[in-house]
C-alpha cells in the first residue's frame, strides 16, 4: 500500500493512472461487477481498501498458493501438510452434483458448502433445513458466475461444535 498520491512525483502518478486504465480495460467484466457491487470504481493499480486488494490479487498477483488457499479442499491439504498437528474438520463428502450428496449425512450436525466463494452455508442440524432445501441452494451456487473462476464443488464437512476442544 501507498501513501498518499499526492506524495508522488507527478510522473509516477501518470504511470498509476494509466496502469489503472489498462488493469480496468483488461477486465472489464470484474470491475463492473466490483462497481455495482460496492457502489464505486476500483482502482486496482494502487489499492488502498481491502476489496480493491481482493480484486488486484484476481487480476495481477500470480502467486500459485493464493489460489491454493482459495480453493477449500487444496487449503485443507496445503494446511494439513503444513501443520499436521492443527485440527482440521474431517471432509465427509464431496461431488459436483448436489443431487449426489448422502441423505444420511444430513441427519447429522454437518456444513454443506461449495468448495468456491464464501458466505455459503447451510448447517444442517437433526435433518433441517431438508434435503431437497440444500439441493436447490446448492444448484444455485453451482450455477454462479464465481463458480466457473474456481474449481466447482460441494462439500460436507462436520460441524465446528463437533470440533470444538474441551478446555
Amino acid at each position: 500500500m501507498m501513501g498518499t498520491r499526492a506524495d508522488l512525483p507527478v510522473r509516477h502518478r501518470l504511470v498509476l493512472v494509466a496502469a489503472r486504465i489498462v488493469l480496468t480495460l483488461r477486465h472489464p467484466a470484474l470491475v463492473a461487477r466490483f462497481a455495482m457491487r460496492l457502489g464505486y470504481l476500483p482502482n486496482p493499480a494502487a489499492p488502498s481498501r481491502y476489496n480493491e486488494l481482493m480484486l488486484w490479487r484476481k487480476i495481477v498477483d500470480r502467486n500459485p498458493l493464493f489460489v491454493t488457499l482459495t480453493d477449500k479442499l487444496a487449503a485443507k491439504a496445503y494446511i494439513r501438510a503444513a501443520c499436521p498437528e492443527l485440527p482440521i474438520p474431517e471432509t465427509l463428502w464431496c461431488g459436483r452434483r448436489p443431487e449426489d450428496l448422502p441423505a444420511d449425512l444430513l441427519s447429522d450436525k454437518v456444513v454443506v458448502k461449495p468448495n468456491h466463494g464464501c458466505a455459503m452455508n447451510i448447517f444442517v442440524s437433526e435433518g433441517r433445513p431438508g434435503r431437497a432445501a440444500i439441493v436447490r441452494k446448492a444448484r444455485r451456487w453451482l450455477g454462479t458466475l464465481r463458480a466457473a473462476q474456481w474449481r466447482m464443488g460441494l462439500l460436507a464437512d462436520r460441524s465446528r461444535a463437533l470440533h470444538r476442544r474441551e478446555a
